[in-house]
């Protein structure tokens, strides 16, 4: 973490160590303090009193999973696709690493002081990480729950559908119209448990968001400070990799849940006929309505939105930050 907050340098000509105190680097650390406590302490109090609706949460995912699973002639079983498998053992690997990027070289290193300042560190950066992963699981999930139901809708119930035309002037029969209704109704309510489930989640986890994001984000900065001033070796560049890495695995599986949400707009099932009911024509048109009114979005507090376009604002911000260090350093070497 960082306690003591100065830096020792060579004046030059004469050659002598001078202490330089740095409080803005200090401003960081105590920044990464204070959030590395907010995650500790929203951690236990999750555990302590709303474990039940954690749990809640977590069998509310499970039931959409099987709703899907349960609708006639769904097949696909599997958690997502390829791609799905790829984002998860990139994830795997980035914790793998977390956990061992610590472990001594030499087995001559370790002592007591070494011993205890690793396990805080894997401590608070496993306790500030959770929540993350926690993040991009569920947003993963979100993305599988919307792409499942739209593969569903394309692939066979629009087929079903079709079907349902009449044929030389005639019409369907009533119970396969009355099973097409069925089946569709059943997909519009998945479509409509989605939003309550994600804003479960979000009235839990979203504060924790938002904190977690700061602290990547301060963590990057600051060891990219010492990248630059060549205070640590390559395990600092891996280190700056392996957050990025979870930051954009964050950010992809939002992305994919949100185009999937997108999708039941130009799937355009409100043009099929089932039924000339004025109630049905009308849940139509406040299902339609309500994908409007509650787009998937994933804003923190209100204060930015979690997306690629993220990550590009910041490498701008880091990117800026670091040319005005290095042209600081200069024109003091230069004096």
């Amino acid at each position: 973490m960082g306690i003591i907050c100065f830096s020792v340098k060579s004046t030059g000509s004469g050659g002598r160590l001078v202490a330089k105190n740095r409080k803005w680097y200090k401003t960081i650390l105590i920044m990464r303090v204070f959030i590395y406590v907010v995650c500790g302490v929203y951690t236990a109090v999750i555990q302590f009193w709303y474990g039940d609706r954690v749990v809640d949460l977590v069998n509310s995912f499970l039931r959409l999973f099987q709703r899907i699973h349960a609708l006639r002639g769904s097949e696909d079983v599997c958690y997502g696709s390829k791609w799905v498998l790829t984002l998860l053992l990139l994830k795997v690997i980035g914790l793998m690493y977390e956990s061992c990027y610590l472990i001594p070289g030499r087995i001559s290193d370790i002592n007591a002081g070494y011993l205890l300042t690793t396990i805080c560190e894997l401590y608070n950066t496993a306790n500030a990480s959770v929540m993350l992963n926690v993040y991009f699981v569920a947003y993963l999930s979100i993305g599988i729950i919307y792409g499942q139901v739209n593969s569903y809708i394309r692939q066979e119930l629009r087929q079903q559908l079709n079907e349902l035309k009449t044929i030389n002037g005639t019409p369907a029969s009533r119970r396969k119209l009355k099973a097409a209704a069925q089946r569709l109704d059943e997909c519009l309510e998945i479509y409509d448990e989605i939003p309550r489930v994600v804003d479960s989640f979000h009235s839990l986890f979203e504060f924790p968001l938002c904190v977690v994001l700061m602290f990547k984000f301060l963590s990057i900065g600051s060891i990219t400070f010492f990248i630059m001033k060549n205070l640590g070796g390559v395990s600092l560049w891996f280190m700056v990799l392996k957050i990025l890495l979870d930051i954009l695995l964050l950010t992809v599986a939002v992305h994919i849940a949100r185009s999937n949400s997108r999708v039941i707009r130009w799937l355009s099932v409100e043009n099929y006929y089932i039924t000339n009911n004025k109630d049905w024509h009308m849940k139509l048109e406040m299902f339609l309505s309500r994908l409007n009114y509650k787009e998937f979005r994933v804003r923190p507090l209100g204060l930015f939105e979690v997306s690629n376009e993220l990550i590009l604002i910041y490498m701008s911000g880091l990117v800026t930050y670091l040319t005005y260090i290095i042209q600081y350093d200069m024109q003091r070497e230069n004096l």
